[in-house]
């Protein structure tokens, strides 16, 4: 089904299987109070992969906290920052700052947002910063791009050292649309500039791990200074989705292999992961607690939603592994408690 996109994955036709998965999202859908009900909704039955598999993951965490007895505030304002995170969740004394990010694979990306690709590239170039274009909703059949590039460029004169990220929302031809611009503070010079679905425009170059890596990065810097702890949710979905060794390649380091004069193998990690990776002394991510992982798993004839949780050993802020107490989790001494993740072989779903 690698021709059928977004919500058509759900309701290309009626087996029982399909049938309940896309009404349990749909009854997720109905515990969000309005106004973002009405845009998760266009989100959800978006015919474009990126809004779709990221309001999954956004549904996925809203219905776990509420299940669990967290109240939910959606995109709270930030002291330090303009942007929104996607959630603040409060029970008892404790409260998190949650961000969700769906890392899709190169052939879903490019195949339904050429147009924003070049409009990122574009921008980019002149700007001299790193754009990003995420669709929200379908795209209109012809894209303003004069009138996106003009907001653009107006936005990122306010805030040339910090990472922002808002959204456009207007009508074209009759057709309202929704993107998310991401703009980074310089241009890096180990990626090709530009980008869309929250990937960079060369990441069919880059490993699984890496495309990871650079997802959490954007994430990371968004918010300034955040005095509670900072959890990160990935939902990594496509073709080739993102698996356990990937996310510790992502974490923790690219894998390499040394040859000793014995003849001995032994594997050890690059100083690139994202909890690893350090800048003029100092961890450079210290400031996210955890990283959580999402995933979908087709059971025979039904489904299960999965997660499990990698925590920062270097934290500032660390998550106590109690507040989830039925999550499989990498705790700071680098080993599982309530279990191991699973692999998970996905379809279009």
């Amino acid at each position: 089904m690698w021709d059928v996109r977004g919500w058509k994955c759900l309701t290309v036709h009626d087996d029982p299987p399909l049938v309940a998965a896309r009404q349990e999202l749909l009854s997720w859908l109905a515990e969000v109070e309005e106004p973002h009900q009405t845009a998760w909704t266009q989100r959800l039955k978006s015919d474009l992969d990126h809004p779709h598999f990221s309001v999954r993951l956004e549904l996925y965490l809203h219905h776990y906290f509420k299940s669990n007895s967290w109240d939910i505030e959606i995109e709270p304002e930030m002291p330090a920052s303009p942007n929104k995170p996607d959630f603040r969740v409060i029970r008892g004394k404790v409260s998190i700052i949650v961000e969700a990010k769906a890392v899709l694979d190169e052939q879903s990306t490019t195949q339904q947002t050429q147009r924003l690709r070049q409009l990122a590239d574009n921008l980019t170039s002149k700007l001299s910063r790193d754009v990003i274009i995420e669709p929200l909703s379908d795209l209109p059949p012809g894209l303003p791009a004069r009138r996106i590039s003009t907001q653009i460029e107006q936005r990122a004169k306010t805030r040339t050292d910090q990472i922002l990220e808002f959204a456009l929302s207007h009508v074209h031809q009759g057709t309202p649309y929704s993107l998310k611009i991401i703009i980074l503070p310089q241009v890096s010079d180990s990626r090709e500039p530009g980008g869309v679905g929250g990937t960079i425009s060369g990441v069919h170059t880059l490993a699984t791990g890496k495309r990871v890596r650079d997802a959490l990065e954007q994430k990371a810097g968004k918010y300034g200074v955040i005095d509670v702890p900072f959890l990160i949710a990935v939902y990594g979905t496509g073709q080739f989705p993102v698996r356990t060794r990937d996310e510790l390649d992502a974490l923790f380091g690219d894998r390499i292999w040394n040859l000793r004069t014995s003849g001995q193998v032994t594997e050890c990690r690059e100083p690139n992961g994202f909890f690893a990776s350090v800048l003029e002394g100092k961890r450079r991510h210290e400031g996210v607690s955890a990283v959580l992982f999402y995933r979908f798993k087709w059971l025979n004839d039904t489904h299960v939603h999965l997660a499990h949780i990698y925590h920062n050993p270097f934290a500032l802020r660390p998550l106590s592994p109690d507040l989830f107490p039925e999550v499989p989790q990498m705790v700071p001494v680098l080993k599982w408690i309530n279990g191991e993740p699973n692999d998970v072989e996905e379809d279009c779903l």
